[in-house]
């Protein structure tokens, strides 16, 4: 992966600056990045792909309905699933709002007889039922996190791969780097075309668009089986 100061010298050499920030400033640059690279993490993470996944596991609390998630790191964004430990393995929990279901308030169940549905409030994961015991290590939670983006004031020593939110970040993909660099130069040019300079930021958006279309190709797969015609016998008839 590229440091932010080399993209930024990426970005202010197409934009037409013959040192970094000579028209556009760094600190500006950096941002533009960094908004391009959150465009781009939120459409990977749609996929459920498992881009920007990680998993942690999690103690119940006898009688105590929620776990707080606030000081995961990574941060939280959205869970992927939630697994409970049992003696052979692990067995998926049932995501249910539980709304139109009454909300036992004392603990239920031990073990592996102990098999809640679950919901969020907030950053709060909320058991239904809640345990009867305390456990450690009873669940584990695969979720989406929130990567630490570049901003105007970050280093240029960042490198979106090193994982300032607490873990390796090999999420994004180095072959996309082109997308998030000509996102941020369009943006600049558009900004800038808007206070009364007139600029072709027209041309890299036609260019943009093909990557992008590029890109979603290669990363979304189709999981489905694929129907193949009989061939000679129309077994439709039989």
């Amino acid at each position: 992966m590229s440091t932010l100061g080399t993209m930024t010298t990426n970005v202010s050499r197409k934009l037409g600056d013959t040192t970094d920030g000579q028209y556009y400033t760094v600190a500006n640059i950096k941002r533009a990045i960094g908004d391009s690279y959150r465009f781009y993490v939120q459409r990977m993470a749609k996929l459920g792909e498992g881009y920007f996944e990680t998993t942690t596991d999690l103690n119940l609390t006898a009688d105590t309905e929620t776990i707080s998630l606030a000081s995961l790191t990574p941060p939280f964004w959205f869970c992927s699933q939630l697994w409970r430990y049992v003696t052979n393995g692990q067995q998926p929990l049932e995501r249910d709002e539980g709304r139109n279901e009454m909300n036992i308030t004392t603990g239920a169940g031990t073990g592996d007889s102990y098999l809640p549905k679950y919901n969020f409030r907030g950053t709060n994961l909320v058991l239904k039922p809640r345990p009867g015991v305390s456990e450690t290590t009873a669940l584990k939670l695969d979720y989406v996190y929130i990567p630490t983006f570049p901003s105007s004031s970050s280093l240029d020593a960042f490198d979106f791969s090193t994982g300032t939110s607490g873990i390796t970040d090999t999420g994004f993909p180095v072959i996309y780097e082109a997308n998030v660099e000509l996102r941020a130069l369009i943006k600049l040019m558009h900004e800038k075309e808007v206070t009364g300079a007139i600029v072709d930021w027209k041309t890299h958006k036609e260019d943009l668009a093909e990557m992008d279309e590029e890109m979603m190709d290669t990363l979304m797969r189709d999981e489905g089986v694929e129907y193949i015609e009989p061939n000679g016998v129309d077994y439709s008839s039989l």
